[in-house]
């Protein structure tokens, strides 16, 4: 396992670069997707979404649930 600081650190730079990207996209007028548009495009289908889902199901449970 790695220590407490070690994981906020990822966390902020995970934080600070879906930061940045979002930036970049409302910066560039659209020639970028923003995450909004990333989010569309990958629960397009239904069997994508329920891997969107499981993903985010396994995110909290490893993440937030100590």
């Amino acid at each position: 396992m790695i220590g407490r600081g070690a994981s906020l650190i990822v966390w902020a730079v995970l934080g600070t670069t879906l930061l940045v990207g979002q930036m970049a996209a409302v910066m560039t007028g659209g020639r970028l997707p923003g995450l909004g548009r990333l989010v569309r495009r990958v629960s397009a289908s239904r069997s994508s979404r329920g891997l969107v889902i499981l993903g985010w199901m396994w995110l909290g449970w490893h993440a937030f649930a100590r």
